[in-house]
Parts: structure tokens; sequence; C-alpha cells
């Protein structure tokens, strides 16, 4: 759910998503510090979620580049702090888009590090330079 959630927000403008948050119940302070858990739980990405990090990522800058205020809202449960781990724990396996068993057999244009960077410059508000993955 969380992949689908990162691909189609991406659609979405920044009061239709908060729409859907406020129609869901749900806030996005709530989904910021799961998409933190998630990044936490899977320091050792497994073969049986592959990509899971790489979705959380991608949602999280979704989220921070859509509304300024959620910058902060993933400060708060320590994003920053995870995201360097991520940088210096990441596998290959988050790597690929397409697998046959445990093998990766097509790679994403955009590297886990490079949507690494990009959400760390979002959390330090370098907003001074073009922002894009």
């Amino acid at each position: 759910m969380v992949g689908l959630a990162a691909h189609a927000f991406k659609f979405m403008t920044a009061e239709e998503s908060t729409a859907v948050f406020v129609k869901a119940g749900f806030r996005e302070a709530e989904l910021a510090c799961t998409l933190v858990k998630i990044l936490k739980s899977y320091r050792n990405p497994n073969i049986k979620v592959p990509r899971m990090t790489r979705f959380a990522i991608e949602l999280a800058n979704w989220m921070m580049r859509n509304k300024l205020t959620n910058v902060q809202i993933f400060r708060d449960p320590g994003m920053e702090e995870e995201l360097e781990g991520v940088m210096d724990t990441t596998p290959e396996l988050e790597s690929f888009n397409i697998f046959s068993g445990t093998i990766g057999l097509s790679r994403h244009s955009t590297t886990i590090h490079s949507l690494v960077e990009t959400a760390l410059m979002l959390l330090k508000n370098r907003f001074d330079q073009p922002i894009g993955y």
C-alpha cells in the first residue's frame, strides 16, 4: 500500500490529498510517523518486501514537497537520522523495480541515494536549488 500511495499521490494537489486524509480520518502526522517507523523497521530490507524503503522515501518526499508544514512533521520523529542510516546501509536490492525471484532485472532510473539526498535537502529547507528526481 505504501508503494501504491507513493504513486497515487503524485497525481494529487495538496488540497486533494488533504481532503483524502480528512475523509479517511487520518492525519498527515500519523503517516509521517509510520513512514519513519518503516525506515527503522527495514534498515536491512528483506527480499519479501523489496523497495519498501524506496516507497517510504518517495512518499515522504512528495509530502514534504507538496506541503511545507509537512517538513516539520517529518523532523519530529527523527526522519533525518533514519535517512542518514539508509545512505549507509541500503543494499543493491533497492535499486531494482522488476524481480525474477530474488534476482533484480530492471533498475530504477533514480537511485535510492538520490531520493535520500532529496529528502535530506527538503528536511534542511534548502530550497535555493531546484529539486528533482
